[in-house]
């Protein structure tokens, strides 16, 4: 098998209904999906059990999307681990794409997609286009990258056996005391070599909604400012050579969730973080200034 589409779930039973049948219709079909229902007191039991055999399910108590992940990883027996938020979409021809991609380039270890960003549906217009061409560059790893990459947990398809060998998503934190993982995680993987990063097309629908995670700042912050502490602690892949690059990594964000917190209100955490964060946040502004003068790693191309 190719694929395991690895989905964690908590109270999403509406949204969680469109995720899974836009998985259900992707036109490659060498996949399976796993379900982790991480403890949901709503009716997401009840809307699993109508998939039948369609689905494979994992029932367990509420832990975090983190452990939950893993949890999944533990009975897939795709080549590949496509990890996806259960509040996103994939789009017809999303694990096509993958699958075109790896094994034009020799079945590399990881394969990242970039969103489309929504709120409400998405036409059918969009998903039935056809897809002309695919572009993407070849990274040596993913703190190469050149370009600027969103960053999500649905962007990630990973080689089984890189998986494990990264540790797998961080099982350390509390239930729901986390946020940010998919960074984390990508700060681990960021030496696997290669990488790849697809530009065209878009690989997911990214949706956005009053209950994403990311909107609860006093969280996020104290997410960055434990990603910080990570950090420094050596936590993260390439030692002393890659930190400048880990730094602007976590400095994107650091800037972006700052001003957001500040234009909330949220004075006091925002003045304590910056003066932790101001490191990261100014290594993160350099290297985007960077990528408009610096040449950029060509992109290939499957037509």
């Amino acid at each position: 098998m190719k694929f395991s589409v690895i989905i964690p779930t908590y109270n999403r039973s509406d949204l969680l209904i469109e995720t899974i049948n836009s998985v259900l219709n992707q036109s490659f079909k060498d996949y399976e999906i796993i379900v982790v229902n991480d403890g949901s007191t709503d009716n997401t039991k009840e809307v699993l059990s109508n998939y039948g055999d369609k689905i494979k399910v994992i029932h367990k108590e509420n832990s975090g999307a983190e452990i939950s992940r893993n949890a999944g990883a533990e009975i897939a027996k795709g080549e590949y681990f496509c990890f996806f938020d259960s509040d996103d979409l994939m789009f017809p021809w999303t694990l096509s794409v993958y699958n075109k991609i790896i094994e034009k380039e020799n079945y590399p270890p990881l394969v990242l997609g970039q969103p489309f960003h929504f709120s409400d549906n998405i036409s059918n217009e969009f998903l039935n286009k056809p897809i002309n061409v695919i572009k993407y560059a070849v990274y040596r790893d993913y703190f190469s990258k050149d370009r600027t990459v969103y960053s999500s947990s649905s962007m990630i398809v990973i080689k089984k056996d890189y998986f494990y060998k990264i540790g797998m998503f961080r099982q350390h934190y509390a239930k729901k005391e986390y946020f940010l993982d998919d960074l984390d995680f990508m700060l681990r993987a960021g030496t696997i070599t290669p990488a790849i990063i697809i530009y065209e097309p878009n690989q997911f629908g990214y949706r956005t909604h009053a209950l994403n995670s990311v909107r609860n700042l006093k969280r996020v912050i104290k997410s960055l400012n434990i990603l910080i502490i990570e950090e420094k602690n050596g936590v993260f892949a390439g030692g002393n050579e890659r930190r400048f690059e880990r730094h602007a990594i976590i400095g994107g964000p650091c800037y972006f969730w700052l001003f957001k917190a500040l234009a909330n209100g949220i004075i006091f955490d925002s003045i304590k973080f910056f003066f932790r964060g101001f490191p990261f946040i100014l290594k993160g502004l350099i290297k985007k200034i960077s990528y408009l003068f610096k040449q950029k790693l060509p992109l290939k191309e499957i037509k």
